[in-house]
């Protein structure tokens, strides 16, 4: 009786809506035109968007008559991620450049708002339809998973488009002008961790799950993103690690081994470069003129949000200009100074905890699984507090799923003793 009652909902179509408003969430990041103009009022057309439709449907949801209800387990993450952006928003006070922490600024809080509505919405019809069918894995799975096929088709049909071409034209990276090829790959190592759970379903999901994974990594392959690759280890590792069976871990043990070989010198050295990969592409100077120079002239309160220097870009003796420094807690040091890296270590521990401690075994591999690629990728690249990224929206989503969780609904209809009465045959 409950199953056909749930057979005949909308959750299909209710999942497509969640899958369809990631995806395209994700889209607003690229560079989807070469005129910059259009390319800034696209991405900031899409993100409004897609926020409004989320908050409308959010409120939708709230007055319809299974109402769900909701249970904050861990506030902290959230009210310190809040206070991140409070002390954002105070350093417009002193910032070197209001106009771009400003900008920076705005574009972060409506990503802090995106991902609370976004979540409300899943935790919602996760409320209704009991089970995994709403988990945040099996949203993202088939939205990334769209997304690099796109990129498949797009190299193979416009390969100039889709590639970038690095080392003097030497090298081509996936990812083109569209997407940074390093955030290119952390997106596909993130498409991984979400997928790597799903073949641990006995039926034909599995399979499904496994064939993807096969094309996302031969697509990280192509990017020559050295990060993302170290992070597909990390995930696979620490996946293998949470199995049960023996033979499974050998088996992955293994093809970790044969990967670093036959895959990684590749990545790792490029045109025989020793000397590129031993100072990170140049960062590690960069890093370390940032600290010598310019932390100690603004070393308490920084340079103001997602600012670096006085002038628009650093100009480092030892590397490149830049402006920004390719590492999120660095970023968050020169902009908001010490102060401001204490508070986001502390809401990083105290998001940590609330992982390590959260009562659902599945819930807090898939966030651990999701959080590898998205840190390394902040050592290095743009990062959770740096300037505006999907990485940020990604880690969002970690914080609300992990903090909020259902509570049950307020209508009798769905009520029942059985703990997955859901279709089976509705799983990813």
């Amino acid at each position: 009786m409950i199953t056909k009652a749930i057979n005949n909902n909308p959750a299909r179509e209710l999942r497509l809506f969640l899958i369809a408003i990631i995806f395209f969430r994700i889209i607003s990041y690229f560079v989807l035109s070469e005129d910059l103009v259009i390319t800034q009022a696209l991405k900031a057309g899409l993100r409004s968007g897609l926020t409004l439709i989320v908050i409308v449907a959010s409120i939708i949801q709230h007055f319809r008559k299974y109402k769900p209800l909701y249970k904050v387990n861990y506030q902290l993450p959230i009210w310190l991620y809040a206070g991140y952006l409070i002390l954002g928003a105070a350093s417009l006070l002193w910032t070197s450049s209001i106009r771009y922490s400003m900008l920076q600024l705005f574009m972060d809080m409506e990503n802090f708002v995106f991902a609370f509505f976004f979540t409300r919405l899943l935790i919602a019809y996760k409320s209704i339809y009991p089970g995994d069918y709403f988990s945040l894995n099996r949203i993202l799975a088939p939205a990334i998973g769209l997304i690099a096929l796109g990129f498949g088709i797009g190299m193979i049909v416009n390969p100039d488009e889709f590639y970038r071409l690095t080392h003097g034209g030497a090298v081509s990276r996936l990812g083109g002008y569209i997407i940074n090829p390093n955030e290119l790959g952390m997106l596909l190592v993130v498409g991984i961790a979400v997928l790597l759970p799903l073949i641990n379903k006995n039926d034909k999901y599995s399979i499904r799950a496994l064939l993807i994974i096969f094309g996302i990594v031969y697509l990280l392959f192509l990017t020559g993103s050295r990060s993302s690759f170290i992070s597909m280890l990390l995930v696979i590792g620490v996946f293998a690690y949470f199995q049960r069976s023996k033979i499974f871990k050998i088996v992955l043990g293994i093809l970790i081994a044969l990967a670093i070989p036959l895959i990684g010198i590749q990545i790792f050295i490029k045109q025989s470069n020793v000397d590129e990969v031993l100072s990170m592409t140049g960062r590690i100077p960069f890093w370390r003129d940032l600290l010598t120079y310019n932390f100690p002239r603004e070393p308490w309160l920084g340079f103001g949000y997602m600012r670096i220097d006085y002038a628009d870009k650093f100009e480092s003796l030892n590397a490149y200009a830049g402006a920004m420094t390719h590492n999120t807690f660095l970023q968050v040091l020169l902009g908001l100074g010490l102060f401001g890296l204490l508070l986001v270590f502390t809401q990083l521990t105290s998001f940590l905890h609330a992982m390590v401690t959260h009562q659902n075994r599945e819930q807090k591999k898939v966030a651990l699984l999701m959080f590898i690629p998205i840190l390394i990728n902040s050592l290095t690249e743009f990062g959770i507090f740096g300037e505006t990224n999907y990485g940020i929206l990604f880690y969002l989503l970690l914080v609300f799923t992990i903090s909020i969780e259902p509570s049950g609904i307020s209508s009798r209809i769905y009520q029942s003793t059985e703990p997955n009465a859901i279709d089976p045959h509705l799983s990813f």
